[in-house]
């Protein structure tokens, strides 16, 4: 079965206009692409997993690294991050009777058999995706940020990223859809079936 591509629209409904969620969500995807595991992921799961493993491993640097043991199960590691992405998510989505007959075409698993799915997945590409999560996250700005925030590192733009997809000066209402349209494209390019 081949679901549809998210839209911008739906993106920032399933977000809830949460610059927070939608934000590390797109954080999460640049930093960890979840391409290999998205197949075997409702779309709920993978902003989630995004989402929620970015801003633990902003929030605290060490605590996702430490459990990221060499015996830990990619059920486990999903597990573990789903206990504040779900949360974060449910509290935030808000999809419109328009695009609910789509939302519910990009969860094709409705959550069920979670473990069976990611068991799925080679495990080169699991250690591969735990290799990423135990990097430091990187520091994102906008372009007019970009020059007075290397300057305040010393010249240093070690893992400063410019966010090119946004306006050059953010505007108030424009942040969220930007972010939204370019989640949607990185997660339009990853296979699309299930």
């Amino acid at each position: 079965m081949e679901r549809p591509k998210p839209t911008k629209q739906l993106l920032i409904e399933l977000c809830g206009n949460n610059q927070g969620l939608i934000s590390s969500c797109h954080h999460g995807l640049y930093e960890a692409s979840l391409a290999e595991f998205y197949p075997h992921l409702d779309l709920d799961e993978t902003v989630a997993f995004a989402a929620s493993s970015w801003k633990s491993r902003q929030v605290s640097p060490t605590e996702l690294a430490d459990f990221l043991g060499s015996q830990v199960e990619a059920y486990d590691l999903f597990s573990e991050v789903f206990k504040i992405g779900f949360p974060w998510l449910n509290k935030s989505r808000d999809i419109s009777p328009e695009l609910k007959q789509k939302y519910e075409k990009l969860n094709p698993f409705d959550g069920k058999d979670l473990r069976a799915r990611l068991e799925s997945v080679q495990p080169e590409k699991v250690e591969k995706l735990k290799e990423r999560l135990r990097d430091r996250v990187n520091n994102y700005v906008f372009e007019c940020q970009y020059q007075d925030a290397k300057m305040a590192r010393g010249g240093d733009n070690y893992k400063l990223v410019p966010m090119h997809f946004q306006a050059v000066y953010p505007r108030k209402g424009k942040i969220v859809p930007a972010f939204a349209s370019e989640v949607a494209r990185m997660i339009s390019q990853y296979p699309s079936l299930v």
